[in-house]
């Protein structure tokens, strides 16, 4: 993997990403807390983010960016667990786009068609490499940032504090929960982790900013969910569509357009990258051809979405916390303290 990118292209493609795991936010995966609790959770996301990833720093600034060769068992092993960890984001978030636009968008309509063009669309985005895809995130970042900002703008008279529900009604634990999951639905940890080495610049100031921002915009639309919503938003599917349905600006009634159109955008971005780096990671540890990786990804991306397509509980099935929690404690810290770990032996050996 030695392409290499800036810090701004990286962290704005990751902007993007998590930007639309916050708008693609289903209640269910936090019930045991209310509404009001939820913009507090993202100051606990952030101190678990900021924890989880010390290894990964500490791992970089202690061996330099080339943290381990493309070569022997152990890269072999560590190449398929990042792997399989952005192969099962991908069709989660594949899936997810599929629960969104065959109940919201196109409610009598079979998506499986627009499911098949968009793994095709972002596979073939994949095998046009990384620079193209850094390139449409730095284009797409003001853009979205501006619709955001539109969007909270034709809001702000529809807040009302009274919607806003007591705070750890439920306890502390509850909060802690839901906290760390959300981090195991930020897959750009394990992103971070692997590709941490190829961004030229200062990537951990750029990792403080962008932690910081992510956490503001997320607890801003939130906080928009509590006060104009209130609890009622807890019975939607996707709260943050039906803000945008309820937004009203002069003659603009309505913006889910905007909204929807932001989430297929930073869907392509996700998807195209996560497939770019399952690609990368293959034909580096195994030395194969990219054009049959991304062939074999696709093919195999279009079966699990096709089969998922139109069930709730089969999109239970690939879309579940508890399993994205795991993978990412253990592709990010765990994998990180063991290199760290067998680094340092492998030194007193030596020595």
């Amino acid at each position: 993997m030695n392409s290499k990118i800036s810090v701004f292209q990286f962290y704005s493609i990751l902007f993007l990403t998590r930007l639309l795991t916050t708008l693609t936010y289903i209640p269910s995966y936090t019930k045991e807390i209310n509404v009001s609790d939820m913009i507090f959770q993202t100051l606990f996301r952030f101190v678990f983010g900021i924890i989880i990833m010390l290894p990964v720093f500490y791992l970089q600034e202690k061996y330099g960016k080339e943290t381990s060769a493309q070569n022997g068992i152990y890269e072999k092993t560590k190449a398929v667990i990042f792997s399989f960890v952005f192969f099962y984001f991908s069709v989660a978030t594949v899936a997810r786009l599929d629960l969104f636009a065959g109940t919201v968008v196109f409610p009598e309509t079979d998506v499986k068609f627009f499911l098949l063009f968009v793994v095709a669309f972002c596979a073939y985005g994949a095998f046009l490499g990384l620079m193209p895809i850094a390139r449409s995130a730095v284009l797409s970042v003001l853009p979205v940032v501006l619709s955001l900002v539109f969007i909270v703008f034709a809001l702000v008279k529809k807040i009302d504090f009274l919607n806003l529900s007591p705070l750890f009604y439920n306890g502390i634990e509850p909060l802690l929960k839901t906290s760390l999951n959300a981090v195991g639905r930020t897959v750009e940890y394990a992103v971070i982790a692997v590709f941490l080495p190829f961004v030229q610049g200062n990537a951990k100031k750029g990792f403080f900013i962008w932690m910081t921002v992510q956490t503001f915009v997320t607890a801003g639309i939130f906080f928009l969910e509590a006060t104009v919503l209130g609890n009622f938003s807890q019975m939607q599917l996707f709260p943050v569509f039906t803000l945008a349905s309820m937004a009203e600006f002069s003659f603009f009634q309505g913006l889910e357009t905007i909204i929807t159109g932001v989430w297929v955008l930073c869907a392509f971005l996700k998807i195209s990258f996560l497939l770019y780096l399952q690609a990368k990671l293959i034909t580096d540890a195994f030395k194969v051809k990219k054009t049959h990786v991304l062939a074999v990804l696709g093919l195999l991306l279009s079966a699990i979405c096709l089969f998922v397509s139109g069930s709730v509980e089969r999109f239970n099935l690939v879309d579940t916390s508890a399993i994205k929690l795991i993978l990412v404690l253990v592709s990010v810290p765990l994998l990180s303290v063991f290199e760290i770990i067998k680094r340092g032996v492998k030194k007193c050996v030596k020595q």
